[in-house]
């Protein structure tokens, strides 16, 4: 018994110590990215990238330690063989992604993914850039860790031999083990599942790439098969720019300005979960119970924009699209995806680009759908998640209650370097709605305890505005207010009920001294070219789906995805389409067929937009 545990544990280390080398050989091998990063940085690449390394090492001891539960049962003499050949021929090609990835680098700058089989057709012109002296190297590099781990592999486990043990405990102890191999897999037993993005921790692109496990990232972008091609192509690509850019051209150059200031102002951003328009009686809500009286008061407040839309159903599509203004798609999720977030524009990296302090607030798992490197990667210097507040703040499932994380925002803006941008995504108001307060909206049903969870986050929302009000910093401050995304609930059940994507947004604070409503169809991905305006803020990177609301003359118009299609939202006029039947499911106004024609240029120009992004 003891031979076949020690074994399993040697196997694991034996490629552990592989996927830390080959790490140390990509950062080597490209040591000119390691100019102007600290030298506090390298340890933390192995630290934060272990995760995957040890996802890696387990997926590869999965084959061995089931023929070990095999051989329990039946006789398998050549099971030292075939361990033998599996581990040479992983180790080969291994290898050979780690050599392709260390010299792809250079002239990608991302991690090797399934990019190179997009141009596997023409092998000529995919090696036509490579002299023979790179491939040569490369290969005798290659070769070179191979014998190296070939060695280490039979001082190791060389002599290992295996028999079959008749005990019914031991063999338990072995399925029980098997069994647990999920959890370092998945990369603990969270709610998220381990992605490429849980590597990222810095706010240097390389450090972040060099903690990948490249073999780990080869296998998860083959799962991804859905990004490879574009599904919504209906029609040329020169007739859907030039009809998507019709619609979006801006009518103006000048702005009506909402605030004026004398300094750049503060920004706080509070994405409210699920906060959908139906809860709030100034966006039209018409419920018997009212879960939002703060916010609805707050409304008279500031700047409320009633008729706003959310590209997706997903809060990951929310905040893609707020933040970086880029739309959302059916059945992807561009979240999921460092190397393409990197290259989006943000809010966050133009006002870190002026001075701004960045910071992102979330009190559940940061990893989830790689949630930490798309805060990295769009410009926020600091991430504050449910790691860094106590266990006994935490819900039934989802991490810390938001007025927890409501305070320590509301402490730490009392020290941050002003002007700031301090984003807050809230989760209290999400399955299973467990909520630290006596029940005020009761119900046993899913509706009553939503709402109840609502009136919770809407409670902990309406403390913090009124204790912001005592700040010294509340008077050059914008508070901006807006939903990720609606819910199948309170009478919403069909995937495309327009309801469903209809959101409420509110710009509060200091700097906004009288009321005012702006009834216009706004898009989630309008958020930042109309922030920036009024901020007076140029940006770096244009935001070729972001429009400015505030334009004089602006007709506005908004695309949100459902599973299989989407809605298209204009002034008095809504659409839905589903590509799975190709059918109209939903149809308000006049002119449809126009606007869905818009429609499906949007989403195949936007999806193209996203392959494209290397």
């Amino acid at each position: 018994m003891k031979k076949q545990l020690l074994f399993i544990l040697k196997y694991f280390l034996f490629w552990l110590l592989y996927f830390l080398f080959v790490k140390a050989f990509f950062i080597v091998f490209n040591s000119s990215y390691l100019k102007g990063l600290p030298l506090s940085v390298l340890p933390q690449i192995y630290w934060y990238g272990m995760r995957l390394d040890i996802s890696a090492a387990t997926y590869v001891l999965v084959l061995p330690y089931f023929l070990l539960l095999v051989m329990q049962f039946f006789s398998l003499s050549l099971w030292q063989k075939v361990v033998k050949v599996y581990t040479y021929f992983l180790l080969i090609f291994f290898t050979f992604l780690v050599i392709v990835d260390a010299e792809l680098y250079g002239y990608w700058g991302f991690r090797l993914d399934l990019t190179p089989l997009q141009y596997m057709d023409t092998p000529g012109a995919m090696l036509a850039s490579v002299s023979a002296w790179v491939v040569i190297r490369q290969l005798l590099l290659g070769a070179l860790i191979v014998v190296l781990f070939i060695a280490l592999y039979r001082r190791m486990l060389g002599n290992t031999t295996m028999s079959q043990v008749k005990n019914i405990g031991f063999l338990a102890v072995l399925l029980l083990l098997f069994g647990s191999l999920i959890i370092p897999i998945r990369g603990g037993v969270g709610l998220a599942p381990l992605n490429t993005g849980s590597a990222y921790f810095s706010n240097y692109t390389f450090a972040n790439h060099a903690a990948i496990n490249v073999v780990w990232n080869v296998g998860f972008a083959s799962l991804q098969t859905e990004t490879r091609k574009n599904p919504y192509r209906v029609m040329s690509a020169d007739k859907a720019t030039k009809l998507v850019e019709s619609y979006l051209a801006s009518p103006s150059d000048t702005t009506i300005q909402l605030f004026s200031y004398q300094e750049r102002p503060n920004v706080v951003l509070i994405v409210l979960e699920s906060f959908m328009a139906k809860l709030l009686p100034a966006a039209g809500g018409n419920l018997a119970v009212e879960a939002t009286p703060r916010l609805n008061a707050l409304v008279k407040e500031g700047i409320f924009f009633p008729n706003v839309y959310a590209t997706g159903t997903r809060s990951d599509k929310g905040l893609i699209s707020i933040i970086t203004g880029f739309p959302a798609f059916p059945n992807v999720l561009v979240m999921r995806f460092p190397n393409k977030t990197e290259k989006l524009p943000a809010i966050a990296k133009d006002l870190r680009n002026e001075g701004y302090s960045t910071a992102y607030y979330y009190g559940g798992d940061i990893d989830f759908v790689s949630m930490r490197s798309f805060a990295k990667n769009v410009g926020f210097n600091k991430i504050v998640s449910m790691s860094d507040f106590p266990p006994s703040t935490y819900n039934a499932k989802w991490g810390v209650h938001d007025h927890v994380v409501f305070e320590r925002l509301l402490n730490d803006l009392d020290t941050a370097s002003a002007p700031f941008f301090y984003t807050f995504f809230t989760l209290s108001s999400h399955e299973p709605f467990d909520v630290p307060m006596k029940t005020v909206i009761v119900g046993s049903d899913d509706d009553h305890k939503f709402l109840n969870s609502v009136y919770y986050t809407d409670s902990c929302l309406g403390s913090f505005i009124e204790k912001a009000k005592q700040k010294s910093w509340w008077k050059n401050t914008l508070i901006v207010l807006i939903a990720d995304h609606g819910v199948l609930r309170l009478g919403v059940h069909d995937a495309f009920d327009p309801e469903r994507f209809h959101i409420p947004m509110l710009w509060l604070g200091g700097v906004i001294t009288k009321h005012a409503v702006v009834t216009s169809v706004v898009s989630q991905t309008d958020v930042p070219a109309t922030l920036l305006k009024q901020l007076g803020v140029n940006p770096v990177q244009p935001y070729p789906y972001s429009r400015n609301v505030l334009v004089p003359g602006y007709k506005g118009i908004a695309v949100g995805a459902f599973n299989s299609g989407i809605n298209v939202f204009a002034e008095k006029r809504i659409v839905a389409y589903d590509y799975t039947d190709k059918k109209i499911k939903y149809q308000k106004g006049d002119s449809i067929e126009s606007l869905l024609e818009f429609g499906k240029a949007y989403l195949q120009k936007s999806y193209d937009d996203f392959l494209q992004m290397k």
